[in-house]
């Protein structure tokens, strides 16, 4: 599907590739954006696509790669899929990499001086140079990045999309049912998401490990397990759940843990490691708990929750563990896009898949580096780079131009990302990877860079 917007830039909806096709053979429509790919409809007679159809945005946020989702309500058709890759690693990584620096520069080429960042390591009654206290709600860069991707996003959706509603996975599971240690209520027993929440807390808590080798089996498949086998009157209470890889539930079968342990030898590295975890387990002390990336995910959701609320007044907030429910109830591929289709209710017959199977992909790159010296191996700066302009005929790195050379060794239309340069020749990178050379005079603007790099995937 093919997204369209009016003359004055108002959008219309969705049309079919090949009605996009002949309209821009017509020249009843161009070009507006190329990621993702929108066309401008010059007609206002063209009547089919001047309907203001209403559409929702789902949204299965993670911590590298958050999938979106854009449904028309009408019909219950998935009309756009996106995935975005966030570089929250890398954010962190440049942080880290730009204090050792400065840590590095001030003992090895000035006298020592105390570092300023807090008022702890100040000198007793001496106050720092600024203020050091961080403003409620503070989110480390790197998270921070994450949440930024997604409200972006979504601002960019509704000036394409006449969306009205949305729906956001604000929580892994359901933390009202989970107060409570043994997830009591004969009415969350017998509920449909009873096994998908539960499943959730429990990867949540124990940081996908496997609680009795602590994944030195190598297999990947995590279950639900009993510490105390029903047969032998374990409960389906949390106190007596933990999470096994299928190899060591299949091993511990119907026995104790008790029994378990008097049958492992404890010669391979597999029996000790299992040895040591059902200690553990028996002790009650779990281990992975603690996985950074949890945090991360939790962080950015709480911010982009109370973002997402300020912007459409209302938001559905679900769980992950209905999106799994949702999934699999479907049929669904795990997919990040698919995940986010979803997200809060979702129809009993399910929706329309009118992408074709292809996907929208933005990788964020930034917008540049606040460096101004390039850095060897030992962090030590070796060379200093002069402050250019920002622009160059018009033209700033990372924009998509559309370059129409009418003779030379690239006669022909391109289109691709532009690097520039001072002689005034731009070299542009097309989707396939190839590099054009073109006068920045047979140059024209198609779209500003906004810090990702969009291309157009295939479902696997």
């Amino acid at each position: 599907m093919v997204i369209t917007v009016d003359k004055n830039k108002k959008p219309l909806g969705v049309c079919t590739e090949r009605r996009a096709r002949i309209l821009l053979s017509k020249r009843r429509a161009c070009v507006y954006r190329y990621y993702p790919f929108t066309i401008i409809v010059k007609d206002a007679d063209v009547r089919s696509l001047e309907k203001k159809e209403e559409y929702q945005i789902k949204i299965d946020p993670g911590a590298k790669t958050t999938g979106i989702a854009v449904v028309r309500t009408s019909d219950n058709a998935a009309v756009f899929f996106e995935q975005i890759e966030h570089r929250g690693e890398k954010v962190k990584s440049n942080l880290d990499a730009r204090r050792m620096t400065r840590r590095n520069r001030r003992t090895r080429e000035t006298r020592y001086r105390r570092p300023k960042w807090g008022s702890k390591q100040l000198p007793k009654g001496k106050k720092p140079g600024y203020d050091t206290k961080r403003p409620e709600g503070w989110l480390p860069p790197s998270v921070k990045s994450v949440a930024d991707n997604i409200i972006s996003w979504v601002i960019r959706l509704r000036k394409l999309f006449n969306i009205t509603s949305c729906s956001f996975e604000a929580v892994r599971f359901d933390t009202q049912l989970i107060d409570n240690p043994d997830i009591g209520g004969v009415q969350y027993q017998q509920g449909e998401l009873f096994g998908y929440e539960v499943k959730e807390y429990l990867l949540d808590k124990y940081g996908h490990t496997c609680q009795y080798c602590g994944g030195a089996s190598s297999d990947p498949v995590l279950e639900w397990e009993h510490i105390v086998p029903k047969s032998k009157g374990g409960s389906d209470s949390v106190k007596n759940a933990t999470l096994a890889c299928r190899c060591c539930n299949q091993a511990k079968g119907s026995m104790t843990p008790q029994e378990w342990l008097s049958t492992i030898k404890g010669h391979t590295k597999l029996d000790k490691a299992r040895q040591n975890g059902i200690h553990r387990v028996l002790s009650g002390k779990a281990s992975g708990v603690g996985n950074r990336y949890c945090a991360w995910v939790s962080a950015s959701r709480r911010y982009t929750e109370a973002a997402l609320f300020a912007i459409f007044g209302d938001v559905e907030c679900s769980t992950g563990g209905r999106t799994k429910y949702n999934r699999e109830r479907l049929g669904l591929p795990k997919d990040h896009h698919y995940d986010a289709l979803c997200v809060g209710t979702v129809p009993k017959g399910g929706y329309t898949d009118l992408t074709n199977g292809y996907f929208f992909y933005a990788k964020a790159i930034g917008r540049g580096s606040r460096f101004r010296g390039k850095i060897n191996a030992c962090g030590i700066i070796t060379l200093k780079l002069k402050k250019g302009p920002k622009r160059r005929f018009g033209f700033q790195n990372g924009d998509i131009v559309r370059a129409d050379v009418p003779k030379g060794k690239y006669q022909g239309q391109h289109v691709g990302r532009v690097i520039t340069r001072a002689s005034g020749y731009l070299d542009i990178r097309k989707t396939d990877g190839s590099l054009v050379t073109a006068n920045s005079r047979y140059c024209k603007t198609s779209q500003k860079d906004n810090g990702f790099l969009g291309s157009y995937k295939r479902a696997s």
